[in-house]
């Protein structure tokens, strides 16, 4: 069947059976970019990279730039629910007509290049964006940095929020390596705004070698959490009795930090209420109270120790459950170490993917005195309802699709 005739489902099972057929450069997607001109779009580009946190920094920049009267483009992957997550203009979801003729644009000029999914899906993002001649678009790093789709742009700022260990298979075994493949998005004379400040010699020498300009965390800008409120300092300005976000801290600061080393002009007055605002669905969630289940999306070791952070803060009356599924090429006794001794049992499933850890994968990580395993998450669910009482706590994390099935089940039970 012609492509021209494809519905919306039919373009999406096409991208997800995509493979890169040659090894792993930008060179296809360059040439692909320059011939539709999607390299010089006149918006002001942000590029956000780091382990943890890119989802929410990306949310709570574009919500300033919004509140600011901004016209925004705003790119993040993966997705939780739905594939339409992924590219926001103005705040809002496309429609399916304006993917088709993207996909169907796309596909159309690729001939015989070699894309991978997320190159195409982020080709069709910064089609999207041409048509609309934004003020300012916000790009979220898929993997890494420097060989990552969105590196194809040239961005005013780039933000690193952190550098843990993840994707060691492809990104390197340490943080040295890895923080270099997240440097990739350096661009010279250009500020890079960072989050941590440990930060391994690599960062540095790419710096150097990009003669890019850092603006490091505790260094060129500061923040501090006080009872109620936080405080935020910048060389441009100092604000006071900030509101407590209802994403992590850090990630607001760093987006905070990053809008005022752009020099956009941003209506200050209304930076409190636009902090109150954000929040994320899978990002420490609570989705109901008696008892308490909590949706978390972490999936590496330093998320994981942010959640324990965070259940660490609570009045806890009654026992923590967790159901948890993760994929097999994670580090899964380092993602629950942080939590292993708040947990009083582990209601472990395998994933409805290839990429699911097996369930001996996930044996040899547990405990098995305090750990059931079950062939899905609905199953978990279920078998774990039984001996829930309304004190309780229950904590679904390990992966993106872990919460995403969760949600689904839990939307299912509703209607």
């Amino acid at each position: 069947m012609c492509k021209k005739n494809f519905s919306f489902s039919m373009w999406i099972k096409y991208l997800e059976k995509l493979e890169k057929k040659n090894q792993i450069n930008l060179i296809d997607i360059k040439n692909i970019a320059k011939k539709l001109n999607l390299l010089n779009l006149k918006s002001f580009f942000f590029t956000i990279g780091g382990t943890n946190g890119k989802g929410t920094t990306c949310a709570m920049l574009e919500r300033f730039l919004l509140d600011s009267g901004y016209t925004v483009g705003l790119y993040t992957s993966p997705h939780l629910l739905n594939f339409k997550e992924r590219i926001k203009i103005n705040g809002l979801y496309l429609n399916e007509m304006q993917y088709i003729e993207a996909f169907y644009t796309i596909h159309s000029a690729k001939f015989n290049y070699s894309l991978s999914y997320f190159e195409f899906i982020t080709l069709t993002a910064l089609f999207l964006f041409k048509q609309y001649s934004l003020d300012v678009v916000i790009l979220e790093v898929g993997l890494g940095g420097r060989l990552d789709a969105t590196n194809i742009i040239d961005s005013n700022i780039s933000i690193i929020t952190n550098i843990g260990i993840d994707h060691t298979s492809v990104l390197g075994i340490n943080r040295f390596s890895i923080a270099r493949e997240k440097a990739g998005i350096f661009r010279k004379n250009k500020i890079a705004v960072i989050g941590e400040k440990n930060l391994p010699n690599s960062l540095y020498q790419e710096a150097q070698k990009n003669q890019t300009i850092l603006k490091i965390i505790h260094q060129d800008w500061h923040w501090k959490e006080w009872n109620n409120s936080w405080s935020f300092t910048h060389p441009n300005i100092k604000l006071y009795n900030l509101p407590i976000p209802k994403i992590p801290l850090p990630n607001v600061a760093i987006a905070l930090s990053a809008l005022f080393y752009s020099n956009l002009k941003v209506n200050k007055a209304i930076l409190s209420n636009s902090i109150s605002e954000v929040q994320l669905q899978g990002r420490f969630q609570i989705i109901s109270y008696s008892p308490i289940v909590i949706l978390d999306v972490a999936h590496n070791s330093h998320a994981s120790s942010y959640l324990a952070q965070k259940i660490n803060q609570m009045d806890i009356q009654g026992k923590i459950y967790a159901i948890f599924g993760v994929f097999k090429d994670k580090d899964i006794l380092s993602i629950i170490s942080p939590l292993k001794d708040k947990v009083y049992y582990w209601y472990v499933s395998i994933l409805p993917t290839d990429r699911s850890a097996t369930i001996n994968q996930l044996k040899k990580n547990l405990p098995n005195q305090n750990a059931f395993f079950f062939s899905s998450v609905y199953h978990a669910w279920n078998d774990l309802k039984k001996t829930l009482t309304k004190k309780d706590i229950v904590l679904v994390f390990g992966s993106f699709m872990t919460v995403a099935e969760f949600i689904s089940i839990k939307n299912k039970e509703i209607k």
